[in-house]
């Protein structure tokens, strides 16, 4: 899967497009929670891929090209893509406490396809810094697949089960190079839950240009 190659390559606003809009990739993320007994014990990220990437990755997924994923297409999918995201800790950090720390469990898994596009970015320029980062004699000039005549996304979903039953927690999820843009959708924030910018986790490509993770931190009373 090329995703999983790019998630490999690890191993809207934040700011504004012109001062930093190189990635590859851009995600909508949504968030929501798990609550039972008064007390979260999941939480759960939904990644909505811009309709670029969307229309390079879902041709490789939807084999039969039925506009839709099968129960086999989505197990071929989690056994060639989840290893490798678990290898980079499905990029997301949790917080339940005082320490950050990756999920320790691998997460259900859903995916499927929105037909016509619920997440559609402003364009940009996905090359943008290429050169600041990269000799002449590397660099690649990046190859677009072709436009669907209606744009759709690709969309994963991800349940996190927490260590323990909690009143509070945070999430943060990015990629430190800035290949994939992952930012949340404050419009999904449950109840109880806030968004803000983490204080150390920062995306960046091109030196002096640092994007900082969205940060959901959710409370009960």
């Amino acid at each position: 899967m090329k995703i999983a190659a790019a998630v490999l390559a690890v191993a809207a606003a934040i700011l504004p497009l012109g001062a930093a809009a190189h990635p590859h990739i851009w995600i909508s993320q949504g968030v929501r929670v798990v609550v039972e007994n008064g007390a979260y014990t999941h939480v759960e990220i939904e990644w909505k891929f811009d309709p670029h990437a969307s229309e390079d990755e879902i041709p490789a997924i939807d084999e039969d090209n039925d506009g839709r994923f099968s129960e086999e297409e989505i197990r071929l999918l989690v056994r060639d893509m989840m290893p490798e995201l678990q290898k980079v800790g499905f990029l997301t950090w949790l917080n339940t406490g005082e320490k950050d720390f990756r999920p320790p469990k691998v997460p259900d898994f859903q995916a499927r396809i929105d037909n016509p596009a619920t997440f559609t970015p402003p364009e940009w320029d996905r090359g943008a810094g290429d050169g600041d980062r990269l000799p002449d004699n590397k660099s690649q000039p990046m190859v677009l697949p072709p436009k669907a005549e209606q744009a759709r996304n690709l969309v994963y979903t991800m349940r996190f089960e927490l260590p323990q039953p909690v009143k509070s927690f945070s999430i943060t999820t990015y990629e430190p190079d800035d290949e994939m843009r992952v930012e949340v959708d404050a419009s999904s924030l449950p109840a109880g839950c806030t968004l803000d910018k983490h204080p150390t986790y920062k995306s960046e490509f091109v030196p002096g240009t640092p994007v900082f993770a969205d940060r959901v931190t959710c409370r009960l009373p």
